[in-house]
C-alpha cells in the first residue's frame, strides 16, 4: 500500500487500465441489439427509398488538349523563331494557362451561347419549371432574371477540370437526358472555336485598320526625308550619290581630297618649323661663340658656301697661320723686336679685323635664314589652319548628311515592312488554328451516373452502425444513471451541441520517428530556433541580458563603470608624440615593466595605464629639455598574459582578451551569452589558484548587476558556467521532450506540464507518475495532476533527471475515437446528400 505522500516501490505499482474495454461494449450492443437494428433498418429503408424514387442522371464527358505548336505549316508563327519558344512557355505556364482554359470554359458568355444554340430553356430534361415561371421569354431580348436562373442552371451541371501533370481538360455535363448530356459537351466545344475565330477575325480586322493609319503617316515621313536630303545637298554643294550607293558617305571623294591637302600641309609645316628651330639655333649659336665653327660644323652651309663667306675665312685662318708659324721662327732666330716680327705683328693685327668684319657678316647671314625660315613657317601655319577649318566644315556636312540618310533610309525599311505586314494581315486572319484540339470527344452515356444504390447502402450502413451505438450508450446512461455512463452521455451531448471545441489543442510536432512516451534528445543550440528575447528572462536563459543596457527601462547600474587594463610584461605597445614623427616607436614592455624609447632612453611604464603612462613619458621629455610641450599618445597592441576563459554552457566558449571589460556579465556577453541548458551557478577559477572554485550565482531577474552577482574578474581567471539539470515529460502530453531545470531556481511539476504544452486530450490526469533515481534506487510518486492543476493539491518540485509519465486514458481514448468516426460519417453523408439533392432540382 501506498503511504500518505503517495510514494511506492517500483516493483509495488500497476498502471490502472480502462474502465470501458471493448467486451463490454459487445455486451451493451447485444442487450441494444433490437435499438440498433431498429436505426440500422430505418436508415437503410430511407436509403432505399430514395435510390428507388430518385431519377437518372447521366453524365456525358469530353477530354480537350491545349495545344503548344502551331497546327498547320501554313500558320504565321510555324516558321519563325516565336514557335521555338512557345512550347517551352506553355510548359512554364503550363497550371496557370490551364485554369485561364478552364475558366474560359465556365464562362457565362460560352454557356449563353450553347444554352441559344441548342435551345436548352426548350428541352424537358433542363427546363424543369421554367415554361411556368418565365412565360413571355425571347432568347433575342432575355430577361435579366431569366438568363440568370438558366446560367446558374447550367453551371451547376458544368464540370471542368484539368488532369493532373497534363494538359488536358476533362469537360463533364450532368442531365436527366444522355442525349442532350452529349450534345452539351459538344456544342460547348463548337462554341468556343467559333468565339475564338470571331475574336481573332475582329481583332486582325482592328489592328489592319491602325496600322492603314500608320502606314499613312510613314509615307508623308519618308518623303519629307527625302526632300530635307536634297535641300542640303544643294546647300553644301554636295553631289547625290546613286540609290545603290546610299549606304555609303555621298561626298567621300571631296573629302578624301580635303583630308590628303591637310596631311601635305601638315608635313610642310613641320619641316619648316624644323628649319625655323635649325636656323634659330645656329643663329645663337655663332651670335654668341664662333660662327665659323658653327658654319663648318653644318654640312648643308659648306655645301651652299656662295651665300656665306666661309672661302674667305678659310684664307685668313690660313694666312694667319702662316704669319704665325714665321713670326715664331724669326723670333727664336733674331729676337721679338726684329722688324720683319714686329711686320708680322702688324699684319695679324690686320686679319683679326678682317676676320671679326667676316664674322659679324656670317652673324648677319644666320639672323637672314632664321627670319626667312620663321616667315616661311608663318605662311605655312595659315595654310594649314585654313585648310583645317575647312575640312572640318566638310566633315561636319558628312556627318549630318549620314545621319539624315541613316534617318531616311529608316523610315523606308519600316514603311515597306508595315506594308508588307498589311497586305499579309488579310491573307493570314483565317489560318491561325485553335488553342484547342478535341481528344475525345462527347459520347452518349450508357450507365447513369446517380444514384447508386450500392455505394449508399453502404455508407448508410457505416454511418447508421456509429449513430445507433451513440444511441445504445445514451440508453445505457439512461436506464443505469451510473458515473460512467454520465460522463459517457455528457461527452456525447457536448461534442453534438457544441462542434468547436471550446479547450484547443496544438497540433502535436514531430517526435522524429520516435514512439510514444520517449522523450526527444534536445537539439544542438546551433540549430535551435532563437528565442524571443522579449519573452525569455533577462538573465535566466537570455543571452542579452548582460548587456541589459540595450533593454529600455532597465537602468545601467554604477558598477559597470569601464576600468582601464594595466600595461604589464612583454605587453606590446605604440608610442609617438606628435611634433616628433621619429619619435614613434613601436617597443615590447620588458620583465622588469620598462622600454627603451628614443631621446629619453629606458623609462617605466609596467602597472600604469595607456594614460599614466603617456603623462609619465611627457613628464620625461620636459625633464630632459627634449620638449616644452610635449604630446605624447600610448596604446597597448596587443596583451600578454591577460586574457580570461569562458567555458562550459555558453553559446561562443573560448579564450578573450582582458581589456576594459573585465566583469563577469561582460566575459558572458562576448561569449555571445548562455546556452539553453545552462544553469545560473557560476565557478571562477584564478590563476594563483587554480583548484578553488569561486561560486557566484546569476541574478534571475537581469537587474541586479551588483558584485554578488557580477564580480570583476583578473587577468589570467577561467569562468566555469554549470550545466542546468534535465526533467523528462513523456506520455500523453502535447510535446514530450527532455527541459532544462536550474538548481538553483527550481522546477515544479505544473511548470514542467506546461513546458510540454499540457496534456493531451486523451491523457489520464489522475493517475500521472513521477519517477525519480536515488540512491536507493528508483521510486514511483502517483499525481493526481487535475487537482494539483486546479489547486486542490500541492504543486510538488522536480529534480535533475525526473522522469513525469502521464499515461492514456482507455475510456476517453474509446469514446473520442467513436464520437470524431460518428461525426466525421456523418458530415460525410450530409455533404453528399446536398451535393445529390442539389443537382437534382
Amino acid at each position: 500500500m501506498p503511504d500518505d505522500q503517495g510514494v511506492q516501490p517500483a516493483a509495488a505499482y500497476s498502471v490502472p487500465q480502462g474502465s470501458l474495454s471493448f467486451r463490454e461494449l459487445w455486451s451493451l450492443l447485444v442487450r441494444r441489439r433490437r435499438l440498433v437494428a431498429a436505426i440500422e433498418a430505418g436508415l437503410l429503408g430511407v436509403c432505399l427509398l430514395y435510390c428507388l424514387l430518385a431519377p437518372k442522371k447521366y453524365e456525358a464527358s469530353a477530354r480537350v488538349e491545349m495545344r503548344t505548336s502551331p497546327v498547320s505549316a501554313l500558320s504565321p508563327d510555324a516558321n519563325s523563331s516565336a514557335s521555338s519558344s512557345l512550347s517551352t512557355l506553355s510548359a512554364l505556364s503550363a497550371p496557370v494557362a490551364l485554369e485561364t482554359l478552364a475558366s474560359v470554359f465556365r464562362s457565362d458568355q460560352l454557356a449563353w451561347r450553347v444554352i441559344v444554340q441548342d435551345r436548352l430553356y426548350a428541352q424537358p430534361a433542363f427546363k424543369s419549371n421554367f415554361d411556368r415561371r418565365f412565360v413571355h421569354f425571347d432568347p433575342a431580348k432575355p430577361d435579366p432574371v431569366a438568363q440568370s436562373w438558366l446560367l446558374a442552371r447550367f453551371h451547376a451541371r458544368l464540370r471542368v477540370q484539368a488532369l493532373p501533370r497534363t494538359l488536358i481538360l476533362e469537360i463533364r455535363f450532368r442531365s436527366r437526358d444522355a442525349a442532350l448530356a452529349a450534345a452539351v459537351v459538344n456544342g460547348l466545344i463548337q462554341a468556343y472555336g467559333e468565339q475564338e475565330s470571331e475574336t481573332r477575325r475582329a481583332a486582325t480586322g482592328e489592328d489592319s485598320g491602325w496600322l492603314t493609319a500608320q502606314l499613312a503617316d510613314l509615307k508623308t515621313r519618308v518623303d519629307h526625308n527625302q526632300q530635307k536630303m536634297e535641300d542640303f545637298q544643294r546647300a553644301h554643294g554636295m553631289m547625290a550619290p546613286s540609290r545603290a550607293a546610299s549606304d555609303g558617305p555621298s561626298g567621300s571623294s571631296e573629302h578624301n581630297a580635303a583630308l590628303l591637302e591637310i596631311d601635305e600641309l601638315g608635313r610642310q609645316m613641320v619641316t619648316a618649323t624644323s628649319e625655323r628651330i635649325l636656323a634659330e639655333a645656329e643663329f645663337r649659336a655663332a651670335s654668341q661663340g664662333d660662327p665659323e665653327q658653327v658654319a663648318s660644323s653644318d654640312p648643308r652651309l659648306m655645301a651652299s658656301s656662295g651665300e656665306f663667306p666661309l672661302a674667305l675665312l678659310q684664307q685668313l685662318r690660313a694666312h694667319r697661320s702662316e704669319l704665325e708659324q714665321e713670326r715664331a721662327q724669326l723670333s727664336t732666330e733674331h729676337g721679338p723686336n726684329f722688324p720683319r716680327v714686329v711686320e708680322i705683328g702688324h699684319q695679324l693685327q690686320d686679319l683679326d679685323i678682317q676676320r671679326k668684319a667676316e664674322d659679324t657678316k656670317l652673324v648677319a647671314h644666320f639672323r637672314s635664314a632664321w627670319q626667312t625660315a620663321a616667315t616661311r613657317e608663318q605662311m605655312v601655319r595659315k595654310s594649314l589652319e585654313a585648310a583645317t577649318a575647312e575640312g572640318l566644315k566638310l566633315n561636319l556636312a558628312e556627318t549630318q548628311y549620314g545621319l539624315m540618310r541613316q534617318e531616311a533610309d529608316a523610315s523606308h525599311d519600316l514603311y515597306t515592312r508595315v506594308q508588307e505586314r498589311v497586305e499579309e494581315a488579310g491573307l493570314m486572319a483565317g489560318i491561325d488554328g485553335s488553342k484547342i484540339a478535341v481528344i475525345d470527344p462527347a459520347r452518349q452515356p450508357i450507365q447513369p451516373a446517380a444514384p447508386k444504390p450500392f455505394l449508399y447502402l453502404a455508407v448508410t450502413f457505416f454511418v447508421g452502425f456509429w449513430i445507433a451505438l451513440c444511441v445504445a450508450l445514451l440508453a445505457e446512461t439512461v436506464a443505469k444513471s451510473s458515473h460512467r455512463a454520465t460522463v459517457l452521455s455528457s461527452l456525447i451531448l457536448l461534442v453534438f451541441l457544441l462542434p468547436v471545441r471550446s479547450e484547443a489543442q496544438a497540433p502535436t510536432p514531430s517526435t522524429s520517428g520516435l514512439p510514444t512516451g520517449v522523450a526527444h534528445v534536445i537539439p544542438r543550440p546551433e540549430t535551435r530556433e532563437a528565442p524571443n528575447p522579449k519573452l525569455a528572462p533577462l538573465v535566466w536563459d537570455n543571452p542579452l541580458a548582460a548587456t541589459s543596457s540595450t533593454i529600455p527601462g532597465i537602468p545601467v547600474p554604477a558598477s559597470s563603470t569601464l576600468m582601464p587594463a594595466r600595461i604589464g610584461p612583454n605587453d606590446f605597445l605604440d608610442i609617438s608624440e606628435v611634433h616628433t614623427p621619429e619619435f614613434h616607436s613601436s617597443v615590447r614592455v620588458s620583465a622588469a615593466g620598462t622600454v627603451i624609447l628614443p631621446m629619453i632612453n629606458e623609462i617605466h611604464v609596467g602597472g600604469l595605464t595607456e594614460v599614466e603612462a603617456a603623462h609619465v613619458i611627457e613628464a620625461e621629455l620636459v625633464a630632459r629639455g627634449m620638449l616644452l610641450h610635449p604630446l605624447v599618445s600610448v596604446l597597448v597592441t596587443s596583451y600578454a598574459g591577460q586574457d580570461v576563459s569562458v567555458l562550459g554552457e555558453v553559446s561562443r566558449p573560448g579564450v578573450y582578451p582582458y581589456t576594459l571589460h573585465h566583469r563577469l556579465l561582460d566575459l558572458l556577453s562576448a561569449a555571445s551569452g548562455l546556452s539553453p541548458t545552462a544553469g545560473r551557478l557560476v565557478n571562477i577559477y584564478h590563476r594563483d589558484d587554480p583548484k578553488t572554485p569561486h561560486p557566484f550565482v546569476l541574478d534571475p531577474s537581469g537587474s541586479d548587476a551588483s558584485v554578488e552577482h557580477n564580480p570583476e574578474l583578473l587577468p589570467g581567471d577561467t569562468v566555469q558556467v554549470s550545466h542546468a539539470g534535465l526533467v523528462y515529460v513523456i506520455g500523453a502530453v502535447v510535446r514530450p521532450g527532455g527541459f532544462p531545470v536550474d538548481p538553483a531556481q527550481g522546477l515544479t511539476v505544473v511548470q514542467a506540464l506546461s513546458l510540454a504544452w499540457g496534456t493531451s486530450q486523451n491523457a489520464g490526469t489522475r493517475s500521472a507518475l513521477l519517477i525519480r533515481e536515488q540512491k536507493g534506487g528508483r521510486t514511483l510518486t502517483t499525481l493526481n495532476l487535475k487537482r494539483m492543476l486546479r489547486g486542490q493539491d500541492p504543486d510538488q518540485p522536480v529534480h535533475d533527471r525526473d522522469i513525469l509519465y502521464v499515461p492514456d486514458s482507455a475510456t476517453r481514448s474509446i469514446v473520442n475515437r467513436t464520437v470524431e468516426s460518428a461525426l466525421q460519417s456523418t458530415i460525410g453523408v450530409a455533404i453528399y446528400s446536398g451535393l445529390v439533392y442539389s443537382q437534382r432540382y
